[in-house]
């Protein structure tokens, strides 16, 4: 899949190999439930026929997988639940064909939500194999910084403060810092800076009140729907002086012939 340039810079990188980090220990959590179920699916189906123990040493791999992943969310962890999660779903494949073949009717819906699993971790661990070694390389203080980052941004009042935006659905605010934008979703399962001429580029119709921005990341489509207040203040930004191009700055003045002179305010962060 293809994907904005911009996310390739060493910057973006870091901030989406933190992202990643956090996003493996969150899918420990759902690695840990789901490895409980199928231990005690496994216990129980046991009794009808030993074929089930397979369930059950998988059930326990993805347990063990799990809790590895939250005290230590490396790029391998991924690796090996996405595999585990795999061979669940081919097992449990495996069986129902066996069953049938016995004369007992086929009921695939119970494969949808193992299947589901799989293809989602195989899905992430695809496109982010090349921050393989940044993943295994970020210091636990960038992470923490990267989260203090985002609890900061969550906590700002917007009223009072002109160069921070929210989405309409809360899930993603955007600072403003000098001639790039920070966007960090509310979850930690994306972040990343953009340039404004970047941020212009993914404006997908500057001639109406309210901005949709559409990103294409690694990982998929971002899409950033922002109201007409926020959109101003995007677009006041915008209209300053940096470094986009004439044409880019002709339209979104086009736009708001008249944008008052923003009062940039910059954050260490």
């Amino acid at each position: 899949m293809s994907y904005d340039p911009f996310f390739d810079t060493e910057e973006n990188q870091a901030l989406t190999a933190i992202c990643t980090r956090k996003f493996i220990s969150s899918v420990g959590v759902g690695g840990i439930i789901f490895g409980i179920l199928n231990l005690i699916v496994g216990l129980i189906a046991i009794q009808a026929t030993m074929l089930n123990i397979g369930i059950v040493i998988l059930g326990a791999m993805m347990l063990i997988t799990g809790i590895y992943a939250r005290k230590k969310p490396a790029f391998e962890v991924l690796q090996a639940e996405t595999i585990v999660a795999g061979l669940l779903f081919l097992w449990n494949l495996g069986i129902a064909i066996l069953n049938s073949m016995v004369g007992e009717t086929f009921n695939g819906r119970g494969l949808i939500f193992s299947l589901i699993v799989a293809i989602g971790l195989y899905r992430y661990y695809h496109r982010l194999g090349y921050l393989r070694e940044q993943i295994e390389s970020v210091e636990p203080e960038k992470i923490e910084q990267t989260k203090q980052m985002c609890k900061m941004l969550s906590k700002t009042k917007l009223k009072e403060e002109p160069t921070v935006i929210q989405s309409t659905n809360r899930q993603c605010r955007v600072q403003f810092m000098n001639q790039k934008g920070l966007f960090i979703q509310r979850n930690m399962m994306h972040a990343f800076t953009a340039t404004k001429e970047e941020i212009y580029l993914a404006i997908k119709n500057p001639y109406i009140k309210s901005f949709t921005l559409e990103f294409n990341h690694p990982t998929g489509k971002l899409i950033y729907k922002f109201n007409k207040k926020n959109s101003e203040k995007l677009k006041t930004w915008l209209s300053s002086e940096s470094s986009q191009t004439e044409d880019s700055k002709e339209t979104i003045q086009e736009v708001s012939p008249s944008q008052p002179e923003p009062v940039l305010c910059n954050h260490n962060m």
